[in-house]
């Protein structure tokens, strides 16, 4: 009876490690957990620049009161939205004093209505209280740095 008992428990040893895959479990420390999400959360803004996404109007705003701030009103389905967003990532050093928030064409019905938009590919500047001060369709950096208004031009 003893060594029925014995052999049961050292063929389910043998199956859990089998059925683990042979690894042993890894724990993660929380100051290294912690660390890991910083550099996650590090990683997906770099990965976004020049971007902010659009979170609600009324943080845009508050991004407005600090520097020229426009709305891109895109859709991932959108070639010509692709093609922009690919260039202001390659061109991000010159439009560096723009905010640039990323509006979800196809989520944002009441923005839609706000501002007139009627298709995606809309940029919108606003200005600290969330009014339009500048609108256009269509283009990428160029476009966008000759559209922007600044300070007194507004």
């Amino acid at each position: 009876m003893k060594t029925l008992t014995a052999t049961i428990i050292i063929l389910l040893a043998i199956s859990s490690t089998l059925i683990a895959g042979g690894k042993k479990e890894e724990t993660i420390e929380p100051e290294n957990s912690m660390m890991m999400m910083v550099q996650d959360d590090q990683t997906q803004n770099r990965s976004n620049e020049p971007f902010i996404d659009f979170q609600d109007l009324e943080q845009s705003q508050m991004i407005a009161a600090e520097a020229p701030t426009v709305l891109f009103f895109h859709a991932t389905w959108c070639p010509s939205c692709r093609s922009a967003r690919e260039e202001f990532t390659k061109r991000s050093d010159e439009i560096k004093s723009v905010n640039l928030i990323l509006v979800d064409y196809d989520n944002s019905k009441d923005l839609q209505k706000k501002y007139g938009i009627t298709y995606q590919h809309t940029f919108v500047q606003i200005d600290e209280n969330g009014d339009a001060i500048a609108k256009w369709n269509g283009g990428a950096t160029d476009e966008l740095l000759s559209n922007i208004k600044k300070g007194d031009d507004s």
